[in-house]
């Protein structure tokens, strides 16, 4: 599960994990539109800020297709409110043409999924619990990106596990949350692992580089020193 509050760069984040792993994947993007997602992938693969690649896709659109067929390993669904049973007959549709099991299915937003029930955080228990079964009768890796709580006792800049909406962190083998300290920096922290160690409490947070302009997300490079050899060796530089 990845966790933050809003504006928080989930979506950037998830984008980014896809593209770089590259793996067969069946998503369920219930918080952006097919546009937003396309201009966003659109942003990561050419470095290009977002609010030119959405013009790309108006006035571009053949280009953009043949730009976007880097990324035909993930199956995008659109609808905004799915059920359960929309989860599950997209996963067996996409084994039916596909032949064999998504290797990844990554849902954003996991609590807008199942909400025709009226009862947000039932849906969600139903969610993580059917979560479970799905990764073990499919063998891929499920990804939720779930909201946190935003208020003034949510931890900044990356949430505490008890700050996750719904009380849901039991199932998930991995958590973690993310967030942009008062500067606009990226960090994450992994607050749940079932098979390392980890940071209920998000005390231990890293940084990420964040290009929001273009939705690029990736590891932290430090940024070099900078020297001056200015007037070294006498008035000329050389001595």
């Amino acid at each position: 599960m990845l966790a933050g509050i809003p504006g928080s760069h989930k979506t950037r984040i998830a984008l980014n994990a896809l593209v770089n792993m590259a793996t067969p994947t069946l998503a369920f993007s219930t918080d952006s539109d097919q546009d937003t997602i396309a201009s966003r992938l659109l942003a990561i693969g050419t470095r290009t800020p977002t609010a030119e690649t959405e013009q790309w896709l108006r006035s571009e659109p053949e280009r953009c297709r043949r730009a976007l067929t880097q990324y035909d390993f993930v199956r995008w669904e659109f609808m905004p409110n799915p059920s359960l049973d929309d989860v599950w007959l997209s996963t067996y549709a996409y084994h039916e043409t596909e032949g064999r099991w998504p290797e990844q299915i990554m849902v954003d937003i996991a609590s807008d999924i199942g909400h025709d029930t009226g009862d947000e955080w039932g849906s969600l228990r139903d969610l993580m619990r059917q979560s479970k079964v799905l990764a073990r009768e499919t063998e891929a890796h499920v990804l939720l990106v779930h909201h946190c709580a935003d208020s003034e006792r949510t931890k900044r800049p990356c949430p505490r596990r008890s700050d996750i909406h719904g009380k849901v962190a039991a199932i998930p083998e991995v958590i973690v949350t993310c967030g942009v300290t008062n500067t606009g920096d990226l960090h994450v922290a992994c607050v749940k692992n079932r098979h390392a160690k980890a940071d209920a409490d998000a005390n231990n947070h890293f940084p990420m580089t964040l290009d929001a302009a273009t939705s690029y997300v990736g590891d932290y490079v430090q940024p070099a020193p900078q020297h001056s050899y200015a007037n070294w060796g006498g008035e000329d530089g050389w001595g």
